[in-house]
């Protein structure tokens, strides 16, 4: 049976932050505003701390529920603020009205099992993990159960990429973090069957993977070839981090996690590099995705990308036409070639950006269309609520295609609200310079370093966005994706 899983819209992705909750909060505090009884853990009041030595202990001698209602009371989400586990044979159920995040380990290291329900009456809630969260399985045979889907557990991309051939919609979800240096180099993609089903990463790291283009026609370049779609979903690949990827060769649509998505990639990162000449036919390369139909929320790619022909290039998605919602991305990205597209977040772009930002550097030559946060297109599309700190190296008033922000925009006039890009890292200091074409786009703002640094810009919504100078420089940040540690 699949997972009931939720593809949210940009306005439901949007409110995620927009409301402040009530939780209930694993953690190393007293017990209190709980009530214990029956294998159940219910809030008495809106706020509730449930010590995880007293869940520990109770799930020594049963299943235990802990939920977010009870008679009277409806807190929001189940919060884990610090690390557990349990050897025994019985089953932790979480609950929770709205979502449920995991920002320390948790271990099943028995027989156990665990079963997630988010939006138990709620909306717009989710399943996620922070920096420093995630769910290991000592035994592959421990039941995970997510939002009414059995999940089967793999603990490596073999045994992955078999159970995809095998049955491409169903649920996958990792049980450790990986390895895969000992693998060698995969030929194109590591998981080469188009992907309809739900892959959960559990908050864990795949690292080392290594991957070879070879130029095939049809071929993706990616972990996962294609997210694809089956008609009535796309498939869903959410909570995995990618580390110290390396990606070369050659290929028409590559990117760190997958050549081609269709689906839904959410709370997924990438960091490595992508290095060849891509010389297939004007490939799109991306961080992340190679190229994006569908969505891509509260993801990150930190990658260095080197093109040396025709190419569409960005930090998060070469190219796009879904929606790109509160991401970033941190790119060192350069081509030699003459016919280039290259953006920090995107190459181009035909879908919607909201709430995301880019960083790094991209270096050009002359006759290219480049900007610090989207290379071109944007038609009929918009761009809310974004900005870019990207360093445009050899971009100049000679090359009317580079901006700040958009190489060249394409949207009607006021498509773009609140977005900015900085003066002072840039290299585009003048005004009027926020799109290479058109000149003063309006709805593009330059602010210097220390204005960005000073404030959330305006029109910023204070319930997505941060600031703290101790994280990303002092610049805003998305406080559900927050810089990657």
């Amino acid at each position: 049976m699949r997972a009931s899983v939720v593809i949210l819209s940009i306005p439901a992705l949007l409110a995620l932050s927009a409301a402040a909750h009530a939780d209930v909060v694993i953690s190393s505090g007293t017990t209190a505003n709980m009530s214990c009884a029956g294998g159940i853990c219910a809030p008495t009041a809106k706020n509730g701390v449930l010590n995880v030595t007293d869940l520990q202990n109770l799930l020594a001698s049963g299943n235990v529920e802990v939920t977010t209602t009870s008679s009277g009371v409806q807190a929001g989400d189940i919060k884990i603020d610090t690390p557990f586990a349990w050897s025994s044979s019985n089953i932790l159920t979480l609950d929770a009205y709205q979502s449920i995040r995991v920002d320390k380990p948790v271990s099943v290291t028995g027989q156990g099992g665990l079963t997630i329900t988010t939006n138990d009456g709620g909306k717009n809630g989710y399943f996620g993990f922070g920096a420093k969260g995630n769910v290991t399985f000592a035994n592959l045979s421990n039941a995970l159960s997510i939002n009414g889907g059995s999940y089967t557990l793999v603990r490596d991309i073999a045994t992955l990429a078999a159970d995809v051939a095998a049955d491409p919609s169903g649920n996958y979800a990792f049980a450790s973090d990986y390895d895969a240096s000992g693998d060698g180099t995969y030929q194109n993609s590591a998981i080469p069957t188009e992907f309809y089903g739900n892959f959960e990463g559990l908050g864990n790291t795949i690292s080392n993977l290594s991957l070879n283009g070879t130029g095939d026609v049809n071929a993706r370049v990616g972990f996962f070839a294609e997210i694809s779609n089956d008609g009535q979903s796309g498939g869903t690949i959410e909570n995995i981090s990618l580390k110290r990827e390396t990606v070369e060769g050659d290929g028409f649509t590559v990117g760190g996690l997958t050549g081609l998505n269709l689906g839904t990639i959410n709370a997924s990162h990438v960091s490595g590099s992508l290095i060849s000449g891509f010389k297939n036919g004007g490939p799109d390369i991306g961080g992340l995705a190679g190229y994006n139909v569908g969505t891509v929320a509260r993801s990150s790619a930190s990658v260095t990308i080197t093109a040396d022909a025709e190419a569409s290039a960005a930090g998060l998605v070469g190219g796009s036409e879904g929606s790109i919602v509160e991401s970033f991305a941190v790119c060192n990205a350069s081509s030699g070639g003459e016919a280039f597209y290259g953006g920090g977040l995107a190459g181009y772009n035909y879908g919607s950006i909201v709430q995301s930002y880019a960083a790094g550097n991209v270096t050009i030559a002359n006759g290219v269309i480049a900007g610090g946060l989207l290379g071109t297109g944007n038609d009929k599309s918009t761009i809310t609520q974004s900005y870019s700190t990207t360093t445009l190296k050899h971009a100049g008033h000679k090359n009317p295609d580079v901006g700040g922000l958009i190489g060249v925009d394409h949207s009607p006039a006021g498509s773009n609200a609140s977005t900015y890009w900085n003066l002072t890292t840039s290299k585009i200091r003048k005004r009027r310079d926020g799109a290479g074409t058109p000149y003063a786009d309006p709805g593009i703002t330059g602010l210097t370093t220390a204005q960005l640094q000073a404030g959330l810009p305006k029109g910023f919504d204070p319930t997505v966005w941060a600031e703290n100078p101790k994280i990303n420089s002092g610049f805003p940040y998305l406080i559900d994706n927050p810089p990657q540690k």
